[in-house]
């Protein structure tokens, strides 16, 4: 009940902004190419470099649905960490997004979205954002993809032992996606978010993947995230990385 107050608050708050965790959305939309439903089973393995040298096992599950113009996606996401001989759930995400393409152009995306998440490593108990943008391609050629996106989120922050927030944030994105081998491709994408009131105040982050495909349903993908922050939070590294092995099954 507590969390749906403030969630409901938050609607109130900020007239539809957005983009946060930062989770890499650009990656998982640009597969969507059928009409219907289709989606995503992913079982990953991570070596992170944080506060502790840790290393994770998760899965993330993704529902899209694309109609004409329209298309929506559904994205889960869960991590459980081991360090030494504890282990225990560190962190996760849900999210819920909208997209419509613009007819005439055909290069326009209106976007609006909603994501919830935690992360105990980061010291973030709970963080709910609201968001919309627009998202503009400006290189389709072939097997190559370039896009650009800007626009705007509300967030509703609560720290471990930090109190909460509630800020509007400036949301920014590039992201290139390329196929150079019919079992090979990359994609990259960077994020930047500063807060509107205080530019000084941001997060940016960055995620390459290199993807290699054995069968339509099949593909292994060898990831780098690299995140900073750059607000002090005690006991919280304002520079992260992480290498992932990812296998995943799509349908």
């Amino acid at each position: 009940m507590k969390l749906a107050l403030k969630f409901i608050l938050l609607l109130f708050l900020i007239p539809i902004f957005g983009h946060s965790q930062i989770v890499n959305i650009e990656n998982k939309r640009l597969s969507a190419k059928k009409e219907g439903f289709s989606g995503s089973l992913d079982v990953h393995g991570n070596f992170t470099v944080n506060t502790k040298t840790l290393l994770q096992f998760g899965t993330a599950v993704k529902l899209a649905y694309l109609k004409g113009k329209h298309y929506a996606l559904i994205l889960g996401d869960q991590t459980i960490v081991k360090s030494g001989d504890e282990s225990f759930i560190n962190k996760g995400f849900e999210h819920l997004r909208y997209n419509f393409q613009f007819k005439d152009s055909g290069r326009v995306v209106y976007e609006a979205y909603h994501q919830g998440q935690f992360n105990k490593v980061q010291r973030i108990n709970m963080r709910l954002l609201l968001g919309t943008g627009f998202r503009f391609l400006v290189l389709d050629q072939n097997n190559y993809q370039l896009n650009l996106g800007s626009g705007f989120m509300g967030e509703y922050e609560e720290l471990i032992e930090g109190g909460n927030s509630t800020d509007i944030l400036s949301a920014n994105y590039i992201s290139f996606d390329g196929q150079f081998f019919d079992n090979f491709g990359m994609n990259t994408i960077t994020y930047f978010q500063p807060k509107l009131a205080d530019w000084g105040n941001y997060r940016i982050s960055n995620e390459t993947s290199l993807r290699f495909r054995f069968n339509q349903h099949l593909t292994f993908k060898l990831v780098y995230q690299l995140a900073h922050d750059s607000r002090d939070i005690e006991g919280v590294r304002k520079t992260n990385y992480a290498i992932k092995n990812t296998l995943s099954f799509n349908f």
